[in-house]
């Protein structure tokens, strides 16, 4: 799954936000958008014990939109595996049952606790005899279906209801075996109003009408999986439909985005051929869907057979080059092999559904964008993992609750470990070892130990040290590299040293480091490759070689993650934007580095060039940092380049710089550019100006917002106190046209331009938003009103914090302890004062 409110593309792209995210690269990271499935729990985590065998899973239901809940009932078929079964457990959260039958077993008593549904049997179950139980009930689900209805604020055309399972939150809306070391088929049956579209697992076997006039939707799933990856979306949806190959595809959205379906929907035909082709395994299931759900709470979800990904992640033609969804396309549909057909056997494994969908989507880049995509894919995960700093090794059971796993350690450094193992087994021979570890554990659950053993198998290596210190092993290597050259031997010296803090988290690393010598004589290039392998602290390797090299370049295609303390290049041409272009990228970099005003001279050349936009880009970054005349005047030079990516960058470079010119121009751009996301940039940079006035610009006209939002955040930065009843004024007219992201960082703004004195419309305003469905907007209001300081907060607070729902419930007490810490009243007044507002109330 895909993380990806993050905005995790290099690549400039509207992405996260976020993989994502699913990333990510994916990545979105999940743990910090998803609600946490139950009570944190201390001590190691091991997988579940299997009593029974599950072979099929029905569910069908009936959800009331106006109500938001769910009538239903679930049946489960299984046998006994090795014991007698005399009771039955059942994850069941806040589920009221109404009754239970059995079929080919005794049924004594059952109870229902709040975390569990209980089943007891006499005359226990022998192992291998099959029986089925049929629960029915009915709830208000809190977490795992998520209703969006003109109720809470949506278009009454954009109704929908939508499931997400995981990690563990399909308990909260139909009694289950809730852990992903059981899979078994499964079919579900929704009655929807007519003229609402119904998607889940698998193929539609019948619409029908029912005696209260809904449509019964009966899908059918007849390969197994597991239990997180049951789905269904239910509501009204704009649909585009096409194939690839024998495979049907569609494309849903909410009507109000058709305009933004093609967009969303253009590389999902190329990225399915290219998998197929790549992986050597066909498309697994039979059909392929798509649908975007309104506030969904990560970037995608990839239940088998359809993805369900987040509408806030659309984005209109007007954009350009700035988006794109093919990453988190890539990353949802790689998890349909990856995660789905093959599924981590208990969270600790979790990399092996996370890290293979993120390194897929490195490898479509390069199918996409060429050498360059795939490289500035693996530049991005290397610096999220580096950033991390995270010694915790990848398969790791001391987490308190499965979302924990889901961070840079399953997603980025996932990713860079199955690029390693292919960068040192070569290409032809790694491919075999994944189609044979999808072949041999197909429809099955696996662990990191059956992808050791098959590409040992394959391939005859031994893969212990690489497992162990890569996968076992938390951090990544810190290096540098120093070189000398020794005129007389004609020996070329690289020193290699190793500066991480070796632990028993951190091992000293055993790698091989690639090394490649460049030389141009007389127009005529040539290159000498040569592997050191590192295995200490500190050592020396030699190179006898004719002439000292032009240029250097220590790991030249990018195969090993490390984070590089001092250069990865040398010799005399060390700063020359020459070469492949991972070298021309370094070049750029060691030019910012660089003080004088010819490497300045340089950096402006290659942005007005027509090198690839990305070394563009990062000359635009090399002149960020410059602050002078000279690299002040050429950047403005360039502020009207045709390529939204490398003008974006533009503008990013001189928002670092507090000059009147620049001021001056950058005002100007307001009044001619075309692009909303240039449009906010622009405005966001101007922030630092108190006489600019961006009220002008607050009921622009933009998608969902765009421009709006970042005016409102700027007068925030500008703390424009005065500005609060046309920001109040915005939202009251326009309540859902911003992001769920824009929308929590205007509440934050209102929070923060009222703190002193706080109207009652404003904390109106706020307490009202403590109920929006998304928990992004939730945790804002919530931190706005501890921003304000008002203690009349403190009661409507508590009861957002005793939810104890997700991120918003430690929002919410977060903002507790800061009014109390701010009003300074002994705590005994401030328990008194609450039980007064809450008598009033």
């Amino acid at each position: 799954m895909r993380t990806l409110l993050l905005a995790l593309s290099v690549l400039s792209s509207s992405l996260l936000a976020a993989e994502t995210s699913d990333s990510c690269l994916g990545n979105c990271d999940k743990a910090r958008l998803f609600p946490m499935a139950g009570v944190i729990k201390p001590g190691r985590k091991y997988a579940r014990d299997r009593l029974v065998d599950i072979q099929h899973l029905a569910l069908e239901v009936t959800p009331d939109f106006k109500a938001r809940t769910v009538a239903g009932s679930v049946t489960l078929t299984f046998s006994p595996i090795a014991q007698p079964l005399s009771t039955l457990e059942l994850d069941a959260m806040d589920l009221q049952v109404e009754a239970i039958t059995a079929k080919d077993c005794q049924l004594k008593s059952w109870q229902n606790t709040d975390e569990q549904l209980v089943l007891n049997f006499a005359p226990p179950i022998p192992p291998g005899q099959a029986a089925s139980v049929t629960v029915q009930y009915h709830c208000q689900p809190k977490n795992g279906l998520h209703f969006r209805t003109p109720e809470m604020g949506y278009e009454a055309g954009d109704t929908q209801v939508w499931s997400q399972g995981e990690a563990e939150f399909h308990r909260y809306w139909f009694p289950c075996y809730d852990y992903p070391n059981e899979r078994f088929t499964s079919e579900v049956t929704c009655h929807a109003p007519e003229g609402m579209e119904v998607i889940s697992n698998g193929k539609l076997l019948s619409q029908s009408k029912d005696a209260a006039g809904l449509i019964a939707w009966h899908w059918s799933q007849e390969q197994p999986h597991v239990n997180y990856l049951i789905a269904l979306a239910a509501g009204y949806f704009h649909k585009l439909e096409d194939h690839a190959g024998g495979v049907p595809l569609a494309m849903l959205v909410p009507p109000s985005e058709k305009d933004q379906a093609a967009l969303a929907f253009r590389d999902t035909k190329n990225i399915m051929d290219f998998f197929q082709q790549e992986i050597g395994v066909p498309f697994p299931w039979a059909k392929y869907q798509q649908v975007y759900c309104l506030d969904f709470l990560a970037g995608g979800m990839e239940n088998t057979s359809c993805s369900f990904m987040a509408a806030g992640l659309l984005f209109p033609e007007a954009v350009g080059t700035l988006g794109t969804l093919h990453r988190l396309d890539a990353h949802e549909m790689a998890h349909q092999w990856f995660g789905d057909l093959l599924t981590c056997r208990d969270w600790s494994h979790l990399w092996l559904n996370e890290g293979f969908a993120s390194y897929y989507t490195i490898l479509f880049e390069e199918q996409k964008n060429g050498r360059e995509g795939m490289i500035q894919g693996l530049r991005q995960a290397a610096g999220e993992v580096i950033a991390a700093n995270d010694t915790r090794p990848m398969v790791w059971r001391d987490y308190g609750e499965a979302m924990q796993q889901f961070d840079t350690r399953a997603y980025p450094k996932g990713a860079w470990v199955l690029h390693m193992l292919r960068s040192q087994l070569g290409r032809k021979l790694y491919q075999l070892g994944i189609r044979t570890y999808i072949e041999r554990h197909r429809n099955g659950i696996v662990t990191t130990d059956d992808l050791q053993a098959i590409m040992e198998e394959v391939s005859g290596r031994s893969l212990d040290q690489f497992f162990d210190q890569w996968v076992h092993h938390g951090g990544v290597p810190n290096l540098e590299a120093h070189y000398g050259w020794d005129e007389k031997s004609h020996q070329q010296e690289i020193t290699i040293r190793q500066t991480q803090k070796v632990d028993e988290k951190t091992p000293l690393f055993n790698l091989p480091l690639p090394v490649r010598f460049f030389y141009e004589a007389g127009g005529e290039k040539r290159v000498l490759d040569f592997t050191m392998k590192v295995t200490k602290a500190e050592e020396s390797f030699y190179f006898p070689l004719t002439s000292a090299p032009d240029l250097i370049r220590v790991d030249p295609d990018l195969t090993v993650l490390a984070k590089w303390v001092s250069s990865t290049t040398g010799g005399r041409k060390a700063d020359e934007p020459t070469g492949d272009f991972l070298t021309r990228v370094l070049a750029v970099q060691e030019l910012g580095s660089s003080g004088n005003d010819e490497a300045t001279r340089k950096l402006l050349s290659i942005l007005a060039s027509n090198e690839h936009q990305e070394i563009r880009i990062e000359a635009a970054k090399a002149l960020q940092g410059k602050g002078t005349a000279q690299s002040r005047t050429g950047l403005l030079q360039n502020l009207s380049l045709p390529d939204d990516r490398v003008r974006f960058a533009v503008v990013e470079a001189l928002s670092a710089v507090y000059h009147r010119e620049i001021r001056d121009a950058l005002a100007r751009q307001l009044e001619q550019e075309k692009n909303p996301k240039i449009i906010a940039r622009c405005l966001g940079s101007l922030a630092a100006w108190p006489d600019f006035n961006p009220l002008p610009w607050l009921k622009t006209a933009s998608y969902h917002g765009m421009v709006s939002a970042a005016v409102i955040e700027l007068l925030g930065n500008q703390n424009k106190t005065d500005t609060l009843p046309q920001i109040m004024e915005y939202l009251a007219s326009s309540p859902r046209e911003l992001k769920a992201g824009d929308l929590a960082a205007a509440l934050e703004t209102i929070g923060k331009l009222s703190r002193e004195h706080p109207p009652a419309t404003v904390l109106a305003l706020l307490t009202n938003y403590l109920t929006d469905p998304n928990p992004t907007v939730r945790s804002a209001a919530a931190k706005a009103l501890g921003t304000t300081g008002d203690p009349a907060s403190i009661s409507v607070l508590q009861r957002l914090a005793k939810a104890k729902q997700d991120q918003s419930s430690t929002a919410a007490t977060e903002a507790i302890a800061k009014i109390q810490a701010r009003t300074g009243l002994p705590e005994q007044t401030l328990e008194s004062w609450k039980r007064v507002q809450e008598l009033e109330q």
